[in-house]
């Protein structure tokens, strides 16, 4: 179910992603940085630098909210009620079935996920950038309309700040 998932979802949310800056390592970060700094000309003397790392980035929420998030993701992108020709409402099915009855074998014992998934499954990556995105979307306007450089890999968020001092950002 998980690799059925990730099949369907990560094409689109990769598209929609690809309207953000998101980078794909280290010289393509290098290269967008250098592009703000010597071609933009939007280094100043005050400009602070961020780096944020998502240490629970598989676990961010629970499962009703990634369920809910992913829901809301996919009503705001798609035009019809339907990714291929699967519905939205079934697509939040598939993921409360799979994210709800994960469950993995430790020391003699089972567990079950209680919130997050999984950190080897692709789903997860997928359903993280979805849910780090919509988060996200609320921080790059505010940069956007400043001209700050931004930029996210995976579980790293990297940005500028030139308006004022650290408070200001908060």
């Amino acid at each position: 179910m998980s690799k059925y998932l990730n099949e369907l979802l990560r094409s689109f949310v990769d598209k929609i992603l690809s309207t953000t800056t998101t980078f794909c390592g280290e010289p393509d970060f290098m290269y967008q940085l250098y592009d703000h700094i010597f071609t933009k000309h939007e280094l100043q003397s005050t400009t602070l630098f961020y780096a944020i790392k998502i240490t629970n980035y598989y676990t961010l929420n629970t499962h009703k909210n990634m369920i809910d998030i992913v829901g809301y993701f996919l009503e705001d992108n798609l035009v019809p009620n339907k990714l291929e020709q699967v519905t939205i409402q079934n697509i939040k099915n598939l993921l409360h079935i799979f994210l709800y009855n994960n469950v993995f074998y430790y020391k003699d014992q089972i567990y079950t996920l209680t919130k997050g998934s999984p950190n080897t499954m692709p789903l997860s990556d997928t359903l993280s950038n979805i849910y780090v995105f919509v988060w996200q979307k609320q921080i790059l306007k505010q940069l956007q309309l400043n001209n700050e450089f931004f930029g996210r890999y995976k579980d790293q968020i990297f940005f500028t700040w030139n308006n004022g001092n650290e408070e200001q950002l908060g």
